[in-house]
């Protein structure tokens, strides 16, 4: 079920270090959390004119009327033309909220292209990044809050969009019916609650490893530990920037072999690469050590924050280990926590959980428990049950 009975619609939304993602419990959509200046409409149509790709696709080729700047603005992977890129969540933080509000405009247009109607009326879970704190998170929904227009006693987000490829634009109105703010790592801890904990509440350490970061985030009886919640600028890519870094030197400033080519060996299961003029090297030993070391550096945290949680009469139900990079750093960081705490192996397993325990690919999971939390609002406005069933049946990328 992905819409209550008066039309109201939960969206997730994840305003990742990466990558955005949407989710409305059916279908998930997801770009590069990125946009750029619009080429000039001469250029433009030289652009499209020369344009072979047979990807025309709106996810893939759009372009949101930036309302306060007066002008196109590429979002995701139309950028690639821009002279000019923002990544508008790096290190973990929000740049920019006029370019992140291009992006909340962009995912809920982009739901409602992929469901082949507008959402209408939307209650949105939305995520924070951790580092941005709650002040920013209020100033940027007070951004939102700006550029929403009242009609009928209604807020609406008017949204303006181009497919730059085929020159289509559409416009549509969508009504904020209410949003719901979170650290993002408590996205994945709803779908623990919905999935694995059975709506009983537990209290949970989760560990988010992302590309850009990791986040630490206990949840004690339901809420986010804000004191102790925390995010840090490393994950995938930082152990990709190294390798690709020791390659260089290692086959002596031959070719940089870039992070991304790397990161597809790791996701294949192959720890060898060729560098062109230098032969074929091996970076297994490279990958072991640097997720060793980020291993031991989340450990470090995880020590700190259970000793404060401690020193509030607070004791921990799980650790959950989860996220794109989780699998890198899993055995290394559950060892460490089980001989930390004291657990055997039968009592690791138990209280120790990964991925697996989401049942959603990790990369969306926090999309998927941000619309759990605002699909949950509405049952309570509602005076009803809440659903607990989540079956993303579709989810499209502007990569495909």
């Amino acid at each position: 079920m992905t819409e209550q009975q008066d039309g109201c619609i939960p969206v997730g939304v994840d305003l990742g270090t990466s990558t955005s993602k949407f989710c409305d419990g059916a279908k998930v959509v997801y770009f590069s959390s990125v946009a750029g200046d619009a080429l000039t409409e001469q250029l433009e149509t030289s652009w499209r004119r020369m344009n072979r790709s047979t990807d025309r696709r709106w996810l893939h080729n759009l372009a949101l009327w930036d309302e306060a700047r007066q002008t196109w603005r590429y979002i995701g992977a139309m950028t690639r033309s821009s002279q000019r890129q923002q990544w508008f969540t790096e290190g973990g933080v929000l740049q920019n909220f006029e370019d992140a509000y291009l992006a909340m405009q962009a995912g809920l247009f982009l739901l409602g292209v992929e469901r082949e109607a507008s959402l209408g009326r939307v209650a949105m879970g939305f995520g924070i990044p951790i580092k941005a704190g709650e002040e920013a998170s209020e100033r940027f929904l007070d951004k939102v809050r700006e550029r929403l227009v009242t009609e009928d006693g209604k807020r609406i987000m008017k949204i303006r969009a181009k497919n730059v490829a085929t020159g289509e634009v559409k416009e549509d109105s969508i009504e904020l019916v209410f949003s719901l703010v979170q650290f993002q790592a408590y996205g994945a801890y709803m779908v623990l609650l919905f999935r694995k904990f059975g709506l009983k509440l537990y209290n949970t350490y989760v560990v988010d490893v992302g590309h850009g970061t990791w986040i630490s985030l206990p949840v004690v009886e339901n809420e986010a530990d804000i004191a102790i919640a925390h995010s840090t600028p490393a994950g995938i890519h930082t152990i990709t920037g190294n390798i690709s870094t020791a390659l260089f030197e290692k086959s002596a400033q031959k070719v940089k072999i870039q992070e991304q080519r790397i990161m597809e060996k790791i996701a294949a299961g192959q720890r060898e690469v060729e560098v062109p003029g230098a032969g074929v090297f091996n970076f297994g030993a490279m990958l072991d050590a640097e997720c060793e070391a980020l291993a031991e550096d989340i450990m470090k945290k995880v020590r700190m924050d259970v000793a404060a949680l401690g020193a509030k009469g607070v004791s921990l139900d799980y650790v959950a280990i989860v996220g794109g990079g989780a699998k890198l750093v899993f055995n290394g960081l559950k060892s460490r926590i089980a001989s930390f705490f004291g657990w055997d192996g039968p009592m690791a397993d138990e209280r120790i959980v990964g991925n697996e325990a989401l049942g959603v690919d990790p990369r969306y999971a926090n999309a998927a428990g941000l619309m759990l939390l605002a699909r949950d609002q509405l049952a309570i406005d509602e005076g009803k049950d809440v659903d607990t069933s989540l079956n993303i049946q579709a989810v499209a990328s502007d990569r495909d």
